[in-house]
């Protein structure tokens, strides 16, 4: 009874996923089937990832929007830096770690000049850790964050142009992420990965 129980739950969450997975909107964050490429001219496979980018590799991707229309662009991680100086009553009241240590993440979307207007944020940003696990990008911003930051709501990017900017993250000290993790909402995750200290 309980492994019926288990295989149809399953199958129900399947079909949710999947189905969630096919919705969209007009952003960055939601487009539907894309191909990506990097920006080296090497085709890379949206179903299966090898290994992940380095820093300044960037990650060119192309869609079709909820409205039909062609969106396209690339991301790159430009930079990350381990430690930064945040202010220390900021730094505590913005962090859920004890003894918190700061980075920033450098990012840069280009929207391609064939391309629509493009909707960008911190959101489909992640650190992934040697142990698996991953921080979001804590949507942090205002006086003592790092500057210029990455917008946390969305910012359109109009075809041609480009928008760069700093996400701020915190995480325990002593801890260090390998790899940098860019996941839209309906494409697979791009990485980079995280030179050691």
């Amino acid at each position: 009874m309980h492994t019926r129980t288990t295989t149809a739950l399953t199958a129900v969450l399947l079909l949710t996923a999947t189905a969630t997975a096919c919705s969209s909107s007009s952003t960055d964050n939601k487009p539907r089937t894309a191909s990506a490429k990097t920006t080296s001219g090497a085709t890379a496979s949206t179903a299966a990832k090898t290994s992940p980018l380095k820093i300044g590799t960037g990650h060119h991707w192309s869609d079709t929007d909820t409205d039909g229309s062609h969106i396209s662009g690339t991301t790159t991680v430009k930079g990350y830096t381990q430690p930064i100086k945040m202010d220390g009553s900021l730094s505590h009241g913005l962090s859920d770690f004890e003894h918190p240590v700061w980075a920033t993440l450098d990012v840069k979307l280009c929207a391609d000049s064939s391309s629509t207007t493009v909707m960008s944020s911190q959101k489909p940003w992640t650190l992934g850790f040697p142990d698996d696990t991953r921080i979001q990008a804590p949507l942090v911003s205002g006086a003592g964050v790092p500057k210029p930051e990455y917008p946390v709501d969305s910012a359109a990017v109009t075809p041609g142009s480009c928008l760069r900017g700093k996400i701020t993250f915190s995480m325990e000290r002593g801890t260090r992420p390998d790899r940098i993790i860019y996941g839209p909402e309906g494409r697979d995750p791009v990485e980079w990965s995280v030179p050691k200290a």
